[in-house]
Protein backbone atom coordinates (compact mmCIF):
# COMPACT_ATOMS: atom_id res chain seq x y z
CA UNK A 1 0.00 0.00 0.00
CA UNK A 2 1.09 3.57 -0.91
CA UNK A 3 0.29 6.16 1.48
CA UNK A 4 0.85 9.63 -0.53
CA UNK A 5 1.45 13.10 1.76
CA UNK A 6 -0.21 16.12 1.13
CA UNK A 7 1.21 19.07 3.26
CA UNK A 8 1.40 22.85 2.69
CA UNK A 9 0.16 25.07 -0.08
CA UNK A 10 -2.32 24.92 -2.35
CA UNK A 11 -0.22 24.69 -5.48
CA UNK A 12 2.03 21.60 -3.53
CA UNK A 13 -1.40 19.68 -2.37
CA UNK A 14 -3.12 20.41 -6.28
CA UNK A 15 0.27 18.33 -7.55
CA UNK A 16 0.08 15.69 -4.61
CA UNK A 17 -3.52 14.55 -4.89
CA UNK A 18 -3.37 14.78 -8.81
CA UNK A 19 -0.30 12.29 -8.21
CA UNK A 20 -2.55 10.28 -5.71
CA UNK A 21 -5.32 10.36 -8.24
CA UNK A 22 -3.10 8.78 -10.70
CA UNK A 23 -1.91 6.01 -7.99
CA UNK A 24 -4.79 5.38 -7.57
CA UNK A 25 -5.94 3.89 -10.81
CA UNK A 26 -2.47 2.17 -11.33
CA UNK A 27 -3.11 0.78 -7.36
CA UNK A 28 -6.42 0.70 -5.75
CA UNK A 29 -5.06 0.07 -2.35
CA UNK A 30 -3.16 3.75 -2.64
CA UNK A 31 -4.40 6.68 0.29
CA UNK A 32 -3.69 9.93 1.08
CA UNK A 33 -2.57 11.54 4.42
CA UNK A 34 -2.42 15.12 5.36
CA UNK A 35 1.08 15.54 7.08
CA UNK A 36 -0.69 17.87 10.14
CA UNK A 37 2.79 19.47 11.18
CA UNK A 38 2.07 21.58 8.31
CA UNK A 39 -1.46 22.35 9.38
CA UNK A 40 -0.24 26.16 10.63
CA UNK A 41 1.07 27.36 7.64
CA UNK A 42 -0.19 28.83 4.46
CA UNK A 43 -3.91 28.16 4.76
CA UNK A 44 -3.50 24.07 6.30
CA UNK A 45 -5.53 21.84 4.14
CA UNK A 46 -7.17 23.99 1.23
CA UNK A 47 -8.13 20.74 -1.29
CA UNK A 48 -11.68 20.94 0.94
CA UNK A 49 -12.14 24.02 1.09
CA UNK A 50 -11.55 24.80 -2.47
CA UNK A 51 -12.40 21.52 -4.40
CA UNK A 52 -14.75 19.85 -1.58
CA UNK A 53 -11.94 17.12 -1.17
CA UNK A 54 -12.81 15.48 2.10
CA UNK A 55 -10.59 14.50 4.69
CA UNK A 56 -11.46 13.02 7.92
CA UNK A 57 -8.48 10.94 10.00
CA UNK A 58 -10.24 8.08 11.36
CA UNK A 59 -8.22 5.33 13.58
CA UNK A 60 -5.90 3.74 10.56
CA UNK A 61 -5.26 7.23 9.67
CA UNK A 62 -3.99 8.10 13.12
CA UNK A 63 -2.27 4.46 13.33
CA UNK A 64 -0.28 5.57 9.58
CA UNK A 65 0.45 9.06 10.45
CA UNK A 66 2.12 7.75 13.98
CA UNK A 67 4.38 5.36 12.06
CA UNK A 68 5.74 8.34 9.22
CA UNK A 69 6.55 10.58 12.13
CA UNK A 70 8.57 7.28 13.87
CA UNK A 71 10.40 7.07 10.17
CA UNK A 72 10.78 10.62 10.10
CA UNK A 73 12.81 11.10 13.05
CA UNK A 74 16.28 11.33 12.22
CA UNK A 75 17.71 12.70 15.85
CA UNK A 76 18.86 10.19 18.48
CA UNK A 77 20.28 7.62 16.06
CA UNK A 78 20.63 5.30 18.86
CA UNK A 79 17.17 4.62 18.83
CA UNK A 80 16.09 5.70 15.23
CA UNK A 81 18.38 3.62 13.55
CA UNK A 82 17.46 0.14 14.84
CA UNK A 83 13.93 1.43 14.95
CA UNK A 84 13.51 2.31 10.99
CA UNK A 85 16.06 -0.83 10.03
CA UNK A 86 12.97 -2.99 11.57
CA UNK A 87 10.30 -1.11 10.29
CA UNK A 88 11.99 -1.19 6.84
CA UNK A 89 12.74 -5.13 7.45
CA UNK A 90 8.69 -5.46 8.06
CA UNK A 91 8.33 -3.49 4.26
CA UNK A 92 6.91 0.20 6.33
CA UNK A 93 9.18 2.68 4.48
CA UNK A 94 9.66 6.59 3.71
CA UNK A 95 10.45 7.69 0.00
CA UNK A 96 11.35 11.22 -0.45
CA UNK A 97 11.21 12.58 -3.82
CA UNK A 98 14.60 14.22 -5.46
CA UNK A 99 15.32 17.97 -4.62
CA UNK A 100 15.22 18.46 -8.63
CA UNK A 101 11.71 16.97 -9.03
CA UNK A 102 12.80 14.67 -11.91
CA UNK A 103 9.98 12.36 -12.64
CA UNK A 104 10.74 9.00 -12.00
CA UNK A 105 8.60 6.06 -12.85
CA UNK A 106 8.95 3.69 -9.97
CA UNK A 107 7.45 5.78 -7.78
CA UNK A 108 3.98 4.77 -9.44
CA UNK A 109 4.31 1.60 -9.56
CA UNK A 110 2.25 -0.54 -6.10
CA UNK A 111 4.58 -1.23 -3.60
CA UNK A 112 4.48 -4.43 -1.57
CA UNK A 113 4.56 -3.34 2.08
CA UNK A 114 3.80 -0.06 3.45
CA UNK A 115 5.40 3.24 1.56
CA UNK A 116 5.04 6.55 2.46
CA UNK A 117 5.59 8.46 -0.33
CA UNK A 118 6.81 12.55 0.55
CA UNK A 119 7.49 14.89 -2.11
CA UNK A 120 5.64 18.01 -4.65
CA UNK A 121 5.36 15.49 -7.47
CA UNK A 122 5.01 18.42 -9.72
CA UNK A 123 6.14 17.02 -12.98
CA UNK A 124 2.91 16.49 -15.05
CA UNK A 125 4.36 13.04 -16.40
CA UNK A 126 2.73 12.07 -13.03
CA UNK A 127 -0.37 12.83 -14.28
CA UNK A 128 -0.91 13.87 -17.74
CA UNK A 129 -2.09 10.34 -18.90
CA UNK A 130 -4.86 11.25 -16.40
CA UNK A 131 -5.70 14.22 -17.47
CA UNK A 132 -9.47 14.76 -17.57
CA UNK A 133 -9.67 13.37 -14.26
CA UNK A 134 -8.07 15.75 -13.41
CA UNK A 135 -9.17 18.85 -14.93
CA UNK A 136 -12.85 17.45 -13.67
CA UNK A 137 -11.24 16.96 -9.90
CA UNK A 138 -9.79 20.78 -9.91
CA UNK A 139 -12.80 22.42 -11.69
CA UNK A 140 -12.63 26.20 -10.74
CA UNK A 141 -14.99 28.71 -10.95
CA UNK A 142 -16.23 32.26 -9.46
CA UNK A 143 -19.63 34.01 -8.83
CA UNK A 144 -18.32 37.19 -7.21
CA UNK A 145 -19.07 40.84 -9.52
CA UNK A 146 -15.62 41.65 -8.71
CA UNK A 147 -13.89 38.62 -10.11
CA UNK A 148 -16.27 38.32 -12.87
CA UNK A 149 -15.53 41.47 -14.29
CA UNK A 150 -12.02 40.66 -14.56
CA UNK A 151 -13.20 37.48 -16.38
CA UNK A 152 -14.80 39.11 -18.97
CA UNK A 153 -11.84 41.73 -19.06
CA UNK A 154 -9.48 38.70 -19.84
CA UNK A 155 -11.53 36.90 -22.35
CA UNK A 156 -12.01 39.95 -24.71
CA UNK A 157 -8.40 40.50 -24.67
CA UNK A 158 -4.99 39.35 -25.96
CA UNK A 159 -4.55 38.58 -22.42
CA UNK A 160 -1.26 37.48 -20.42
CA UNK A 161 -1.03 36.56 -16.91
CA UNK A 162 2.02 38.06 -14.72
CA UNK A 163 1.98 36.11 -11.61
CA UNK A 164 5.18 38.02 -9.26
CA UNK A 165 6.17 35.29 -6.02
CA UNK A 166 7.62 37.37 -3.38
CA UNK A 167 6.58 37.11 0.42
CA UNK A 168 7.78 34.03 2.17
CA UNK A 169 9.79 33.68 -1.02
CA UNK A 170 12.09 36.98 0.47
CA UNK A 171 12.92 35.81 3.46
CA UNK A 172 16.12 33.75 5.24
CA UNK A 173 16.64 30.40 3.61
CA UNK A 174 13.43 30.78 1.62
CA UNK A 175 15.06 33.78 -0.28
CA UNK A 176 18.66 31.38 -0.95
CA UNK A 177 16.38 28.87 -2.52
CA UNK A 178 13.13 30.63 -4.48
CA UNK A 179 13.22 34.22 -4.03
CA UNK A 180 16.56 34.53 -5.99
CA UNK A 181 15.21 32.40 -8.87
CA UNK A 182 12.41 35.21 -10.63
CA UNK A 183 14.61 39.09 -10.59
CA UNK A 184 13.57 42.08 -12.10
CA UNK A 185 15.70 41.06 -15.04
CA UNK A 186 13.74 37.87 -15.56
CA UNK A 187 10.03 39.37 -15.46
CA UNK A 188 11.70 42.26 -17.85
CA UNK A 189 13.23 39.75 -20.50
CA UNK A 190 10.11 37.81 -20.08
CA UNK A 191 7.57 40.62 -20.79
CA UNK A 192 10.07 41.65 -23.45
CA UNK A 193 9.55 38.40 -25.16
CA UNK A 194 5.47 38.12 -24.41
CA UNK A 195 5.40 41.52 -26.32
CA UNK A 196 7.50 40.27 -29.30
CA UNK A 197 5.54 37.44 -29.67
CA UNK A 198 2.30 38.45 -29.16
CA UNK A 199 0.15 41.32 -30.91
CA UNK A 200 -1.25 43.88 -28.26
CA UNK A 201 -1.00 42.04 -24.89
CA UNK A 202 -3.23 43.10 -22.22
CA UNK A 203 -0.92 41.86 -19.06
CA UNK A 204 -2.88 40.84 -15.60
CA UNK A 205 -0.88 41.12 -12.70
CA UNK A 206 -1.04 38.74 -10.01
CA UNK A 207 1.37 39.41 -6.75
CA UNK A 208 1.58 39.20 -3.03
CA UNK A 209 3.87 42.12 -3.64
CA UNK A 210 1.83 44.25 -6.04
CA UNK A 211 3.83 47.32 -4.82
CA UNK A 212 7.23 46.08 -5.84
CA UNK A 213 5.72 45.31 -9.37
CA UNK A 214 4.57 48.92 -9.76
CA UNK A 215 7.79 50.40 -8.62
CA UNK A 216 9.79 47.91 -10.66
CA UNK A 217 8.36 46.57 -13.53
CA UNK A 218 7.02 48.25 -16.83
CA UNK A 219 4.00 47.36 -19.34
CA UNK A 220 1.67 49.01 -21.44
CA UNK A 221 -2.15 48.47 -21.12
CA UNK A 222 -1.95 46.50 -17.83
CA UNK A 223 -4.17 45.53 -15.21
CA UNK A 224 -3.52 44.68 -11.01
CA UNK A 225 -5.65 41.95 -9.86
CA UNK A 226 -5.73 42.63 -5.86
CA UNK A 227 -9.30 41.70 -4.71
CA UNK A 228 -8.14 37.48 -3.76
CA UNK A 229 -6.24 37.34 -0.63
CA UNK A 230 -5.99 35.12 2.02
CA UNK A 231 -8.26 31.94 1.86
CA UNK A 232 -9.86 33.67 -1.40
CA UNK A 233 -6.17 33.59 -2.93
CA UNK A 234 -7.11 30.53 -5.21
CA UNK A 235 -9.54 32.40 -7.33
CA UNK A 236 -6.39 33.79 -8.97
CA UNK A 237 -5.28 30.28 -10.43
CA UNK A 238 -8.84 30.55 -11.61
CA UNK A 239 -8.05 33.94 -13.50
CA UNK A 240 -5.00 33.03 -14.35
CA UNK A 241 -6.28 29.73 -15.96
CA UNK A 242 -8.68 31.90 -18.90
CA UNK A 243 -5.97 34.04 -19.55
CA UNK A 244 -4.47 33.08 -23.34
CA UNK A 245 -0.84 33.42 -22.53
CA UNK A 246 1.08 33.42 -18.92
CA UNK A 247 4.33 34.73 -17.62
CA UNK A 248 5.05 33.04 -14.34
CA UNK A 249 6.90 32.80 -11.02
CA UNK A 250 8.87 29.71 -9.73
CA UNK A 251 5.69 28.45 -8.18
CA UNK A 252 3.51 25.62 -8.05
CA UNK A 253 0.50 28.85 -7.93
CA UNK A 254 1.28 30.13 -11.53
CA UNK A 255 2.23 26.32 -12.40
CA UNK A 256 -1.53 25.27 -12.19
CA UNK A 257 -2.92 28.64 -13.40
CA UNK A 258 -0.50 27.77 -16.53
CA UNK A 259 -1.73 23.86 -16.81
CA UNK A 260 -4.80 24.77 -16.59
CA UNK A 261 -4.88 27.26 -19.43
CA UNK A 262 -6.57 25.18 -22.28
CA UNK A 263 -6.19 28.16 -24.93
CA UNK A 264 -4.57 26.10 -28.28
CA UNK A 265 -1.99 29.13 -29.08
CA UNK A 266 -0.85 29.77 -25.53
CA UNK A 267 2.21 30.83 -24.61
CA UNK A 268 3.86 29.45 -20.83
CA UNK A 269 7.14 31.52 -19.63
CA UNK A 270 8.68 30.07 -17.03
CA UNK A 271 12.65 30.70 -15.45
CA UNK A 272 15.04 27.94 -16.13
CA UNK A 273 15.09 26.96 -12.48
CA UNK A 274 12.51 26.40 -9.97
CA UNK A 275 14.98 26.34 -6.79
CA UNK A 276 17.81 28.36 -7.53
CA UNK A 277 20.55 26.95 -9.58
CA UNK A 278 18.99 23.25 -9.59
CA UNK A 279 18.37 21.83 -12.70
CA UNK A 280 14.56 20.41 -12.98
CA UNK A 281 14.33 18.80 -16.28
CA UNK A 282 10.59 17.72 -15.42
CA UNK A 283 9.46 20.67 -13.82
CA UNK A 284 7.50 22.39 -16.45
CA UNK A 285 6.07 20.45 -19.27
CA UNK A 286 8.08 20.94 -22.48
CA UNK A 287 6.10 23.16 -24.48
CA UNK A 288 6.53 25.53 -21.85
CA UNK A 289 9.32 28.28 -22.69
CA UNK A 290 12.45 28.68 -20.59
CA UNK A 291 13.92 32.00 -19.69
CA UNK A 292 17.75 31.51 -19.58
CA UNK A 293 19.34 35.18 -20.45
CA UNK A 294 18.85 36.90 -17.68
Amino acid sequence: MDVVLIFNGLGNQMSQYAFYLQKKNIDKSTRFMFDKRSGATHNGYELERVFNIGYKEGFYDSVLFLLFRILCVKKYPAFSKPVLKFLNLIGISLVEESENYDFDEKFLKPSKGIRFLYGGWHSEKYFCSNKNQVLETFKLNVDDQVNLNYLEEIKRTESVSLHVRRGDYMKGIHFELYGSVCTKEYFEVAIDKINKLIDNPRFFVFSNDLQWVQENLKMNNCTFVECNKGIDSWKDIFLMSNCKHNINSNSTFSWWGAWFNLYGNKVVIVPKYFVNNLETKDFYPDSWKKITDY
